[in-house]
């Protein structure tokens, strides 16, 4: 259900579970307009991911299914821990730049984010973190401007996405010559280990202080610069490299129970995680590649190439909208 809340003293706006608190400054209507603005962004959200939904019921429909619903709930289990395992990681990133922020508060934020990734643009899911940290500083007393808060959640998202996809590009690429049924994709190889040199080169300690601290100067923080060259380290490198692969695998298990859950698994089941590992990898990072909303088209083209040698077309499609669907209606 949306909820909508604007105080008579403009002092902040809440739709939908997201909070936005802004400066109480200046005339009534320039607060009301910039209250009206992020409205309007949320319902673009909203839209985007409505039409995500309507996607995937509408390719489901086609498909002759048998559901297990036990199946069903345990791939959103599955689904959602994975997003917690990174949620963490992500906390602990905005600790290193200078921003502790509370578990509960930065895990909501995180979830919250997370449908942000279907408006065109890649903006949206950092806008929101960005708002909601700047509110939980707000409400805590702190008198943290807004642009701290966006360099804040821009840098650690930027970050956290960098450890995640080029640890799914690595593993895509290290199972495409070892999956049964893949030998078509493996041109596919040297592409994704070029994603995930191209991820982490920016993401390695060295590479990483030196880009924030250019960003931190051109936004006018360059004070923060020498606490980052002394807080990005490598014990955080590895440590996004270790909550990447729990989530990676968290994730092949999902699409896994997924599969199960609509029946059609074709008979690969947990014991095949590898296949269903390289099923989750390689679509994701050729989504990411191509800077459409979640990848949307190119992440089920690519889908369907991993997964209809294996378990069929009819079932490649199934699963994939499946997927989607459960991965939308979890987040």
């Amino acid at each position: 259900m949306l909820w909508i809340s604007l105080p008579s003293d403009g002092s902040g706006f809440s739709a939908g579970g997201v909070g936005f608190d802004f400066d109480t400054g200046g005339p009534l209507w320039r607060r009301w307009v910039v209250a009206a603005i992020k409205f309007a962004f949320l319902a673009l959200v909203l839209a985007f991911v409505a039409q995500t939904f309507r996607d995937g019921l509408r390719d489901l429909s086609q498909q002759k299914l048998t559901f297990s619903w036990s199946h069903l709930v345990a791939a959103c289990v599955a689904y959602a821990l994975a997003q917690l395992t990174m949620g963490v990681f992500w906390r602990r990133v905005l600790a290193a730049i200078g921003r502790p922020t509370k578990l509960t508060e930065a895990l909501s934020t995180y979830y919250i984010s997370q449908p942000g990734k279907y408006v065109p643009g890649k903006a949206s899911v950092i806008l929101i973190r960005a708002t909601r940290l700047h509110s939980a500083a707000m409400r805590s007393g702190e008198h943290a401007d807004y642009k701290t808060s966006l360099v804040a959640a821009g840098a650690s998202s930027f970050y956290e996405t960098l450890c995640f996809m080029s640890v799914g590009a690595i593993l895509a690429a290290g199972l495409i010559p070892l999956v049964d049924g893949t030998d078509e994709l493996r041109w596919l190889t040297p592409a994704s280990l070029a994603l995930a040199l191209v991820c982490l080169a920016p993401a390695a300690p060295p590479a990483f202080r030196w880009l924030l601290g250019r960003f931190t100067a051109s936004s006018g923080r360059a004070e923060l610069r020498d606490r980052l060259r002394q807080s990005l380290g490598y014990d955080l490198a590895a440590c996004g490299v270790l909550s990447a692969l729990g989530a990676w695998c968290l994730l092949s298990v999902f699409l896994w129970l997924t599969a199960e859950a609509i029946g059609m698994a074709g008979g690969r089941g947990v014991a095949d995680l590898p296949f269903w590992t390289l099923a989750a990898t390689l679509p994701t990072a050729a989504g990411f590649v191509s800077l459409l909303p979640a990848g949307i088209g190119v992440r089920e083209a690519v889908s369907l190439a991993v997964l209809a040698p294996v378990i069929g077309d009819g079932g490649a499609v199934a699963v994939t909208a499946a997927s989607r669907l459960l991965g939308v209606a979890t987040e």
